[in-house]
């Protein structure tokens, strides 16, 4: 909701419940309870609901570990699943990629080289030739 309120200046409640398929009243106990969480959400009866000028959530960020552990489970899943994961997973890194300093996408490039997943290659039912675990081992 705060990001729908974010883009926009003024959104009734009815535009609200609308978009979210809700009821109005479940729209208002909705904002209060954003209100009392400290997001500042604006009110006027007949006007609509809108967020402070200059409130913005904050993007979110990875620590060095999470992004490097991502990118490892990753290559896990390039290696071990179908197309049907490896798609999806692709176009997520892509998006947590574009998220990150300059420094941590060089980090993620160095391990990328450095990591060599060890284990049975899926079959194409997804099943796994092999009982044994896969290991992964980092040059870094």
């Amino acid at each position: 909701m705060v990001m729908f309120l974010q883009g926009r200046r003024v959104v009734k409640a009815e535009e609200l419940a609308n978009h979210f398929e809700i009821n109005i009243r479940t729209v208002y106990r909705d904002v209060s309870a954003l209100s009392e969480a400290g997001v500042p959400v604006l009110g006027e009866a007949g006007v609509g609901y809108s967020l402070v000028k200059g409130y913005h959530l904050p993007p979110v960020m990875f620590t060095a570990d999470e992004a490097m552990a991502l990118f490892v489970g990753a290559e896990m899943v390039k290696q071990f699943s179908d197309a049907s994961m490896t798609g999806p997973m692709e176009t997520a890194l892509l998006k947590i990629r574009s998220v990150l300093p300059r420094e941590r996408q060089d980090d993620l490039d160095r391990l990328t080289r450095a990591t060599a997943i060890y284990g049975a290659p899926a079959l194409p039912s997804g099943r796994r030739r092999a009982r044994k675990q896969p290991s992964v081992r980092t040059g870094i």
